[in-house]
């Protein structure tokens, strides 16, 4: 995977994963998020909601090598 920190993740409708550091279980936590543009927000999972603000880390998720 291609990690990107620094650049802004695609609003394009390109679904995208996302990782997080959960300090609580000492873990990281991965999520597949897609933005929905008249919200200018990523939805994933159950009631899974991000901002901009909230995605420090991401990566585009390659499609099966065939």
């Amino acid at each position: 995977m291609n990690w990107q920190t620094d650049k802004a993740p695609p609003t394009d409708g390109t679904q995208i994963i996302t990782v997080s550091w959960n300090e609580q279980t000492k873990r990281h936590e991965y999520s597949v998020v897609f933005y929905h543009a008249p919200m200018k927000l990523w939805y994933g999972g159950p009631g899974l909601v991000l901002k901009r603000e909230d995605i420090k880390q991401w990566s585009e998720i390659e499609a099966p090598s065939k």
